[in-house]
C-alpha cells in the first residue's frame, strides 16, 4: 500500500510543479513547447512503475524526493551566505592579483606567478608571494582616462638594490604590508 502511496504522491507533486510552470511560462510559441516538455515527463513518472520490472532507473528517480529534498529557509539562506563569500573572496582575489600585475608591469617588471592572501572580512592583506623577471623594454603607454591614478616611486638605490628588493619595496609601499610578509621569486 505504500507503494501505491507513494506513486500517487509523486504524480501530486508533478502536477503542482508542472501548474507553477504553466504559470509562469512566457505566451506565445514557447508555451507549446513547455507544456510538451511537462506532459513527456507526467508520462514517464506514470510509466514508471512499468519501467521498474525491466531493470532501468526511470526517470522519475530524479523528481521522487522532491518533496523531502527540499531545504529549510535558514539552509537557504546559509546556502547563499557561503556562495557570496566564496564570489566575494574569488572577485577580491583576481581584483587584487589584477592590480599587482599592473603595478609591477608599469615599474618595468613581469609577472608570471602571483598569489595573496587577505583576511576573511577583506581588510588587510597578510601576504603576498609572486614570480617575477625584469623587462627588457618598458611597454610604450597608451594615454586613457584615469579616476584616481596611483603613483609609487621606486627608490633606487646603488647597485645593491636587486630585482628582489625593488619589488618588496613597491609592493610594500603600495599595499603598506610589511616585506617580512612578501616572498619573491626572480626568473
Amino acid at each position: 500500500m505504500s507503494a501505491l502511496f507513494i506513486y500517487l504522491r509523486n504524480i501530486t507533486y508533478y502536477l503542482m510543479f508542472a501548474a507553477v510552470v504553466g504559470m509562469l511560462a512566457p505566451q506565445g510559441k514557447y508555451k507549446k513547447f513547455v507544456s510538451l516538455v511537462m506532459g513527456f515527463i507526467l508520462l514517464s513518472i506514470m510509466i514508471a512503475p512499468l519501467a521498474r520490472f525491466s531493470g532501468e532507473i526511470p526517470v522519475t528517480d530524479w523528481f521522487s524526493g522532491l518533496a523531502h529534498q527540499s531545504q529549510s529557509y535558514e539552509n537557504l539562506e546559509t546556502s547563499y551566505a557561503n556562495w557570496r563569500n566564496t564570489y566575494f573572496h574569488g572577485a577580491f582575489e583576481a581584483q587584487l592579483a589584477t592590480q599587482l600585475t599592473n603595478l609591477l608591469t608599469q615599474n618595468g617588471f613581469e609577472v608570471h606567478d602571483a598569489h595573496i592572501t587577505f583576511l576573511e572580512d577583506f581588510t588587510a592583506l597578510t601576504g603576498v608571494q609572486v614570480t617575477v623577471s625584469e623587462r627588457e623594454e618598458t611597454p610604450q603607454r597608451v594615454p586613457f582616462i584615469r579616476i584616481q591614478p596611483v603613483q609609487v616611486s621606486r627608490q633606487e638605490e646603488p647597485e645593491a638594490c636587486t630585482t628582489s628588493t625593488a619589488v618588496k619595496n613597491l609592493i610594500s609601499e603600495f599595499y603598506n604590508l610589511s616585506q617580512a610578509h612578501i616572498n619573491v621569486t626572480v626568473r
